[in-house]
């Protein structure tokens, strides 16, 4: 972002939404389901090195996912698979705990799925008129807030283009109270129990990239605030 807000024209405020818009929808995937060969292939044929430059754990999120792409063989999307079952698909414990991607599992007194997190997502979902379609997956699901995050983005864009900037200004402020009130406040106990779960470093580095990417996007957010005021 430029260091001199009333310079942004409102193409690169555009520009940057739809880069966050992208990004996200990218970090979702990686906890919904796991890897298929393309997607590992597309992956390792992606140069990382310019992604969250001066973002230490994006950097090192990324390295981490090159280094292991770099030796993948024809056993890589199995052991991938693996690795994403055994710990964001909650197949493996460590002491009896599971480490799925739930904020409800992290946050409420009984540990358990579907608690009072999840009902606070779902009123954040309904107050902007979306609803998870899977029935099957409570919506405190990282990979649901992280699309959350994605949509917000597009609608911020959509009413930029439309030359509607408090609605693209209330769009952002929604962004920035999700991510600091309810995917921040759990989301490095959830890693923490991942990675006592995760074999290959490839989750981990997703896990430094989607942390450093959530922490940086709190000052892209305040500077498109801020470079709207003054557009």
């Amino acid at each position: 972002m430029s260091e001199n807000p009333e310079a942004i024209s409102t193409d690169i405020l555009v520009e940057v939404l739809n880069g966050r818009r992208e990004f996200y929808l990218a970090l979702a995937g990686f906890y919904f389901k796991p890897l298929t060969q393309e997607q590992i292939d597309t992956m390792a044929q992606t140069d990382y090195s310019e992604f969250g430059v001066g973002e230490p754990l994006i950097e090192d999120g990324f390295n981490d996912i090159t280094r292991f792409l770099r030796k993948r063989n024809t056993g890589t999307r199995q052991m991938l698979a693996i690795d994403f079952t055994s710990s964001f698909g909650g197949a493996a414990t460590y002491k009896g705990e599971t480490a799925m991607p739930y904020a409800s599992l992290y946050l409420s007194e009984t540990g358990l799925l579907s608690q009072q997190p999840r009902g606070e997502v779902f009123r954040v979902f309904k107050r902007n008129l979306l609803r998870v379609i899977d029935e099957n997956t409570p919506d405190d699901h990282l990979s649901f807030m992280l699309e959350f995050l994605s949509i917000m983005s597009e609608r911020a864009e959509k009413a930029l283009l439309e030359g509607d900037a408090e609605t693209a200004r209330g769009a952002l402020e929604e962004s920035r109270g999700f991510i600091t009130d309810q995917v921040l406040t759990w989301f490095d106990m959830f890693s923490k129990r991942a990675e006592t779960l995760l074999e290959a470093r490839f989750y981990r580095g997703v896990l430094k990239v989607t942390k450093g990417y959530l922490l940086m996007d709190l000052q892209t957010i305040d500077d498109l605030l801020e470079g709207m005021l003054q557009s």
